[in-house]
């Protein structure tokens, strides 16, 4: 079977949230690298700064907002649309972590990471996607890249809250995708495998399921994704243990049951 066709990518600016670390910050890095034109948004304020020093673009245009604030949301887009011009690719990478078996979390760590990972994924999504409408063509598509996990495609112990809001976000852009059709916005969930970020690296336990996965840097994610732009495919697995999971979790999930609770036991 010959390999599925790529497709262009509309020119202007990239807009990338959570930017003040992790992920986002790795993308911002990579982007102007690669000479792309960025604006960064994350409601830390002195993370933004750094981000700005590392990635070598002192004058890039930030917003501090909390994603999880639908009005900070869209007045924030429209600032930076305002500012940047056409905005091309919003990549949303904002999110919290909270781990610990279900019943030991509080209500408020669920609330949390519902707000700021699923919600914060709708605001983001709905304040920019006028946007992307408008500087999207047939002939070359913008994107929204809404950055979920492997846990969002499946649950795992002591990540039931973290899962939720994770699926939540899957189950959004497949919805999202499929309502736009054939509108010029490509719809994209990035679900990468456990990362070496400052997120993981402050966690006073990781979950049994990190047992099944090395820490990936967020250097490799990144540039597996950006890679991935142009492919039509809207699920981005980057490694060779997501993409094995995804299939064997659809083809026989009792296999997967019995990995999760052999890890889980370790």
């Amino acid at each position: 079977m010959a390999p599925r066709s790529k497709r262009a990518l509309a020119a202007g600016a990239y807009l990338v949230t959570g930017a003040a670390s992790g992920f986002g910050r790795e993308f911002a890095r990579q982007l102007v690298q690669r000479g792309e034109r960025v604006a960064l948004w994350d409601r830390d304020v002195n993370g933004l700064d750094a981000t700005c020093a590392l990635a070598g673009c002192p004058h890039a245009h930030r917003e501090v907002v909390d994603v999880s604030d639908p009005d900070a949301v869209q007045e924030a887009a429209a600032r930076t649309r305002a500012t940047v011009g056409r905005i091309a690719h919003v990549i949303h990478c904002a999110g919290i972590l909270r781990v610990g078996p279900a019943q030991s979390l509080a209500p408020a760590d669920y609330r949390a990471m519902l707000e700021v990972n699923a919600l914060g994924s709708i605001h983001v999504a709905l304040a920019t996607l006028p946007f992307l409408r408008e500087t999207g063509s047939a002939a070359a598509r913008a994107t929204l890249l809404l950055v979920a996990s492997v846990a969002g495609l499946r649950g795992f112990p002591e990540l039931a809250g973290y899962c939720a809001s994770k699926h939540a976000v899957v189950g959004f852009a497949q919805s999202l995708r499929d309502e736009l059709g054939d509108e010029p916005v490509d719809v994209k969930v990035l679900c990468p495998p456990p990362g070496d970020t400052p997120m993981v690296q402050k966690l006073p336990r990781k979950p049994p399921v990190y047992k099944l996965s090395k820490l990936y840097s967020a250097e490799e994610i990144v540039s597996a994704s950006i890679e991935d732009f142009k492919s039509r495919e809207w699920i981005t697995l980057v490694d060779v243990g997501s993409k094995a999971l995804w299939r064997v979790a659809r083809a026989a999930p009792a296999v997967v049951d019995r990995i999760v609770q052999w890890a889980r036991r370790e």
